[in-house]
C-alpha cells in the first residue's frame, strides 16, 4: 500500500487519531515514519485541523533532540505526515522496573529540557510529555516525539480545544492541566520533573487507585521527598525535582534552558542551582475551581466513567490506570447534552441523538458528540460494571 510516494512497510502503532507506519521513500531511498489520519476522522474538519497542527508544530522547528518532519500530503481520502524514522526504544521501556544512575538520568532530561526550551521559544507547548514520547537512539541521544496535542501560539490558527477539555496523560499532567486551565511551557517542564522523579526513585510522585485519586493527589498533595521515597541519595538533585513539581507554575523553572542548566550543575560538588527557600513544602492548591473539578471527576469515577485525550503508544505502561480483567456483564451509558439533539458516536458508530441510553459492555470506548454550530466534543471513557454511567456534556458554541 502507498500514501503518496511512500510505500508502507509495516504498522508501528495506532491511537485515537491515527495510525503510524514504517514506510519507504523511494525518491531518496530512506525509511520514514508515516502518520496517517484515521479515515473516520477526515469527516470532521475539527480533527483534520488538529492532525495538521502536529505537522505545522514540528515542521517549523529544527532541533537535534526533536523528531524531524519531512512532508505532509493527502491520499486515499485521508492525510499523512512523513517524519524521521527513529531507531531505538522509548524511555518507558528503558526505565520499566528499574531506576537509572543520577548522571544518566540528568543527561537524558537535560537534553529534553533543552529541546522543550527551544520549542517553547518558537511558541509551541507539547502538553503530553511522557516517557513513551521520548525515544532513546542507539547513539545515546534523546528524541522528543508526538506533538499531536501541542498548543501553538499562532493568532491565525483556530482554537481547537474547547474550554475545560482535559488533554494529556493523567500521571504526567500538571495541576493546571487537571483543572482545565491554560498550559504553557512550565506545564511541559513539570511533566519532565515527574519523569525525572520516576527515573531516579523508581516510582511516580503521584498515584492512586483510579484517575480521580491520581488527580486529587496531583492538585492537593505534596510529592514525597525523593530522598525518602527510595534508595536515591542526592540532595541537590532531589531539591531540583521538588522545584520542578511545584503546584504553582511561578515556582517552577520558567524555561527549559534554565532547567537544563540546573540539571547539569546540580551534580557538581557543592553546586546550588537555586535558593534552598524555593523548594520548601508547599500548601495544597485550594482554589474553588480545583475543588469543582475534583468533585466532578470523583462523581464521574463513581459512575464508572472518566475521559481524557491521549495518543496511546505501543508498550505504554498503563499500570496506574489498568484494572483487573473486565467481566462480560452489560452496563448502560446515559448520554445527555446541552443543547440536546447532538449526534452520539461510540467507537465511530452512530448511536443516536441526545438524550440517549446506550447499552455497552464494561470497557474503554471513544465517545464523540457532534452538533452543527458547536465544537465537537470527544473523550476516551471507561465504562464500569453493573451500573448506569451518566454523561452530561455542555457543548460550546462556535460563535
Amino acid at each position: 500500500m502507498k500514501y503518496g510516494r511512500y510505500e508502507v512497510v509495516k504498522e508501528l502503532g495506532r491511537g485515537t487519531m491515527g495510525v503510524v507506519y514504517q514506510a519507504h521513500d523511494p525518491q531518496i531511498d530512506r525509511m520514514v515514519a508515516l502518520k496517517v489520519l484515521r479515515p473516520d476522522r477526515v469527516v470532521s474538519q475539527d480533527f483534520v485541523l488538529r492532525f495538521l497542527r502536529e505537522a505545522k508544530a514540528i515542521g517549523r522547528i529544527s532541533h537535534p533532540n526533536i523528531v524531524t518532519v519531512y512532508d505532509v500530503g493527502q491520499d486515499h481520502g485521508t492525510i499523512y505526515i512523513a517524519m524521521e524514522f527513529l531507531e531505538g526504544r522509548p524511555l518507558n521501556e528503558a526505565i520499566k522496573g528499574r531506576t537509572l544512575p543520577p548522571d544518566e538520568a540528568v543527561q537524558m532530561c537535560s537534553e529534553v529540557a533543552e529541546a522543550l526550551g527551544y520549542a517553547h521559544s518558537k511558541g509551541i507547548t507539547h502538553r503530553d510529555i511522557k516517557p513513551s514520547n521520548i525515544i532513546l537512539t542507539p547513539d545515546h541521544r534523546t528524541k522528543l516525539t508526538d506533538f499531536g496535542i501541542a498548543r501553538i501560539e499562532d493568532p491565525d490558527a483556530a482554537q481547537q480545544t474547547q474550554a475545560g477539555d482535559i488533554l494529556g496523560t493523567p500521571v504526567y499532567m500538571a495541576p493546571e492541566q487537571v483543572m482545565g486551565q491554560k498550559a504553557d511551557g512550565r506545564t511541559d517542564l513539570y511533566a519532565l520533573g515527574v519523569i525525572l522523579y520516576e527515573m531516579v526513585v523508581g516510582k511516580r510522585p503521584f498515584g492512586g487507585g483510579n484517575i480521580a485519586a491520581i488527580f486529587r493527589s496531583i492538585t492537593h498533595e505534596p510529592p514525597e521527598d525523593p530522598m525518602k521515597a527510595g534508595t536515591f541519595h542526592h540532595r541537590e538533585l532531589a531539591d531540583l525535582i521538588l522545584k520542578s513539581l511545584s503546584k504553582d507554575p511561578n515556582q517552577r523553572f520558567q524555561t527549559g534552558q534554565k532547567m537544563a542548566a540546573a540539571l547539569k550543575a546540580c551534580l557538581d560538588a557543592g553546586a546550588h542551582p537555586f535558593p534552598e527557600s524555593t523548594v520548601s513544602a508547599e500548601k495544597p492548591v485550594r482554589s474553588k475551581k480545583a475543588g469543582i473539578v475534583i468533585a466532578v471527576l470523583c462523581v464521574c469515577l463513581a459512575a464508572g466513567i472518566i475521559g481524557y485525550k491521549t495518543m496511546q503508544n505501543p508498550g505504554e505502561d498503563a499500570s496506574a490506570t489498568a484494572g483487573a480483567e473486565l467481566p462480560a456483564a452489560s452496563s448502560l451509558l446515559d448520554v445527555a447534552s446541552t443543547p440536546s439533539g447532538a449526534q452520539v458516536f461510540v467507537d465511530s458508530a452512530f448511536k443516536g441523538t441526545t438524550p440517549v441510553n446506550i447499552p455497552l459492555h464494561p470497557g474503554s470506548y471513544e465517545i464523540r458528540l457532534n452538533l452543527p454550530g458547536y465544537y465537537e466534543w470527544e473523550a476516551q471513557l471507561q465504562i464500569g460494571e453493573d451500573q448506569p454511567a451518566p454523561l452530561d456534556v455542555r457543548l460550546v458554541s462556535i460563535d
